[in-house]
């Protein structure tokens, strides 16, 4: 019987590039800074930021599969081989959906570094609270996410099961977010040998994290980027943008024609 998985219908790589480092911090913690910092230094970071530009080559789709298969054991956990499928073109890895996988990733690439980027627990909540958990607010997102199944579907999925384990069932409960922040960084901490373990807040700078990577420290200062309100906006975009493509796609010209009345319905209806 032919298998059902969509990660093993992607070819393996020929040549993957060697994962160097895992920065296992929480979203919201610097790590779109971080991301830009490691570009800068050389390296090519897998970020979500990489994932929702992927989603055009099913990139969504492979990491919602990945986390149903691990938290509510729906196929065959990933391992070092799918992992490589996604990653060939990348030798760090950060943020959602990748810091989910914090045991896999460890041992797939044991001579990798890790770091953990992080901030304190009560300024993160703050900042959960103004991006994602503000876009999940949205009410007519549920809907947009059950027509358009190429972005928001599986977008709007993951998520909801990541935010899921860390909170042990209830998403919304702040209580179980900020405890499951905390279990995140000392899951971490006792799985990893201190001297390969770098601890790092974006206002710590270069110094620290040129120092754990070896690198020269660049000209110009520690980058300073996407916060939560920035999130929001981003998301909007995508939002409009996905929800007059799915209009059109589905009504055709009519679509086109409608589709101001739509979104004008859709916007008093949004909040």
């Amino acid at each position: 019987m032919a298998s059902k998985r969509l990660i093993d219908a992607v070819p393996a790589p020929q040549n993957p590039k060697e994962v160097k480092l895992l920065a296992l911090g929480m979203s919201r913690t610097g790590t779109m800074s971080l991301k830009a910092a490691l570009i800068k230094l050389g390296y090519t970071p897998y970020h979500a930021s990489e994932a929702v530009k992927g989603w055009d080559k099913g990139h969504l789709h492979l990491w919602d599969e990945a986390l149903r298969a691990k938290y509510k054991g729906e196929g065959k956990p990933w391992g070092k081989e799918e992992f490589n499928k996604m990653l060939a073109d990348y030798d760090v890895v950060t943020d959602i959906p990748c810091i989910a996988f914090v045991d896999e990733l460890i041992a797939a690439y044991p001579h990798a570094k890790v770091m953990l980027t992080n901030r304190d627990v009560e300024t993160w909540i703050s900042s959960m609270n103004k991006s994602f958990y503000t876009v999940l607010g949205w009410r007519t997102l549920p809907t947009l996410a059950a027509w358009d199944t190429a972005l928001f579907q599986p977008y709007f999925s993951l998520l909801h099961i990541i935010l899921n384990n860390w909170t042990q069932g209830n998403w919304q409960d702040r209580g179980a977010l900020r405890q499951g922040f905390k279990d995140h960084y000392e899951h971490v901490r006792a799985i990893v040998p201190k001297e390969n373990l770098l601890e790092f807040r974006s206002q710590d700078g270069w110094g620290p994290l040129c120092e754990f990577l070896g690198k020269e420290v660049p000209e110009g200062p520690y980058p300073r980027v996407n916060d939560g309100e920035e999130v929001v906006r981003l998301h909007k975009m995508v939002y409009w943008w996905r929800l007059v493509t799915v209009v059109v796609k589905n009504l055709g010209i009519v679509g086109m024609v409608g589709a101001p009345v739509v979104v004008g319905w859709w916007w008093l209806g949004r909040k």
